[in-house]
């Protein structure tokens, strides 16, 4: 994999994880509307999951 390549996939899956963090403070202070509760933990399960697929491709588990 390419310096560049390698290089843009860390700083995406760091950008991923801010944005985690971010629904995981809004969740945490909204914890009593459940209806916000499910819709943050729907976009944090997302980012998860992109964030896992960038993490395999920098491991060499997938290729893209």
């Amino acid at each position: 994999m390419k310096i560049f390549k390698k290089y843009r996939l860390k700083k995406q899956q760091k950008a991923l994880m801010r944005k985690y963090a971010i629904y995981e403070q809004l969740q945490t202070e909204h914890s009593g509307d459940e209806h916000f509760y499910r819709c943050t933990q729907k976009e944090m399960d997302a980012l998860d999951s992109e964030a896992e697929h960038i993490r395999g491709i920098l491991e060499g588990r997938w290729d893209e």
